[in-house]
């Protein structure tokens, strides 16, 4: 059941991001046919104008991202209208849960990915693509670039979760449920950032490595930057666990539809 309850959340959400998705794609193509410093100036201004359309989308479709998931996935589905068919389908809470974060997570992935390939299509050249292989993937550095993305889309999905807990404990409260919504995600989240910062500051305790992060004079190296961001991702991956756990936990205890 919890494979058909996902299919439908990720169709319910897509379906209205996807409309991102491919406004995107298409003003990428367009600033790819129009950004050329060989064109005349009408047509390379026009191309910077999609330039600065493509870059404020990727923002659009992040933005809308969080929102899509946080306020039509979650919260309508099991707080608002949607909510009366989520429960009376033969479906645990922990199911409804796990189905809304795994949507989180697919929908938080591919957006990345439309991103990415819509720079790509945009701004690609030789020249940028050697300059971004010698920066990102030439030896260790390609590991560390690796690890960096994995720890930023952590806390992207850290972040989608906190709200989630926000909207747990918000609608908790008689009234003002929205506005509750937002401070508990706001507690919430900067509880987990400083919860990565005790424990990064214990790992600096009994790691050199992480002792040298705090040493003007250290010199970062890769064989430095490996450990640090193994232990931060580490601890991203617990802080996630355990906030499912605990939003599960909050799901049992009763869940009071609008």
């Amino acid at each position: 059941m919890l494979g058909k309850l996902l299919k439908h959340d990720l169709k319910n959400t897509l379906k209205f991001i996807f409309i991102f998705y491919t406004i995107t794609i298409f003003l990428s193509i367009l600033t790819r046919l129009f950004i050329n410093t060989d064109t005349p100036f009408i047509t390379f201004l026009i191309g910077r104008i999609l330039s600065g359309t493509v870059i404020s989308m990727f923002a659009s479709i992040l933005i809308n991202c969080v929102m899509r998931l946080w306020l039509k996935s979650f919260a309508q589905g099991v707080y608002g209208d949607e909510s009366y068919l989520t429960h009376t389908l033969p479906v645990t809470k922990t199911q409804i849960y796990l189905s809304k974060f795994l949507t989180s997570l697919i929908v938080a992935a591919l957006s990345i990915c439309v991103i990415i390939a819509a720079a790509f299509i945009a701004y690609y050249t030789d020249a940028r693509w050697e300059m971004l292989k010698r920066m990102l993937f030439m030896g260790d550095t390609g590991i560390i670039t690796v690890l960096a993305a994995v720890l930023v889309f952590l806390e992207f999905m850290n972040l989608i979760q906190c709200g989630f807990t926000g909207i747990i404990l918000g609608h908790r409260q008689n009234r003002g449920k929205a506005g509750f919504s937002v401070l508990f995600a706001v507690i919430v989240e900067t509880a987990s950032q400083i919860a990565v910062i005790i424990f990064a500051g214990c790992a600096a305790l009994f790691s050199a490595d992480f002792k040298q992060l705090f040493t003007a004079t250290a010199t970062i190296t890769p064989d430095v930057l490996y450990p640090v961001f193994a232990v931060d991702i580490a601890i991203y991956v617990l802080i996630i666990a355990f906030i499912a756990l605990l939003n599960i936990r909050l799901l049992k205890k009763g869940v009071d539809v609008e």
